[in-house]
């Protein structure tokens, strides 16, 4: 085998695993980002765009050194309701399951966790009025719902809910 041949083949063989390491790291990344199936769940926080991950760090940086949280933010708005005018909720979406101290919710950014915290308050969110007290139980598939709580975990991934306010169905 002449050393012409014999470098064209080594070329060759480099460029295909070349190849192949590009198509590996593609599909990683993918994976990465979309996950194998498109409906999977995924743990709350992690998706979430940079200005709401500085927030959360933020908010984070503020507890650890004893600050207590803002209470001046933008107000929620919900397709025709202004329901509530103080912090704004980590999350919002509908009740895909309830499973002991979890919940799964559709969101914008799809499929979430929320863990349950141990002292969580429920509310319910009257057009108009104040929020009523409400169950963990009205907690239901379908139900839209509003998730107050704090991000935990390397880099915020865990959502632990201390606050829920079952919020009024959108008319169409």
């Amino acid at each position: 085998m002449s050393a012409e041949r014999t470098v064209l083949i080594v070329t060759g063989t480099a460029l295909i695993v070349l190849v192949v390491a590009i198509a590996a790291f593609s599909l990683g990344v993918y994976v990465g980002i979309h996950g194998w199936a498109a409906e999977s769940p995924a743990v709350a926080g992690l998706g979430q765009r940079p200005a709401a991950a500085a927030q959360a760090a933020a908010q984070q940086a503020q507890l650890a050194a004893g600050q207590p949280e803002p209470t001046t933010v933008q107000p929620v708005q919900t397709p025709g309701t202004a329901w509530q005018s103080g912090p704004q909720p980590q999350l919002i979406g509908r009740v895909r399951s309830r499973s002991g101290a979890t919940v799964t919710l559709n969101t914008a950014e799809g499929p979430r966790l929320v863990q349950l915290g141990p002292d969580v308050q429920v509310s319910q969110a009257v057009v108009g009025q104040p929020e009523v007290p409400a169950s963990l139980d009205q907690v239901q598939p379908g139900q839209r719902l509003a998730v107050f709580g704090q991000f935990v975990g390397d880099g915020g991934g865990r959502l632990i809910a201390r606050r829920l306010v079952l919020l009024p169905q959108v008319q169409p």
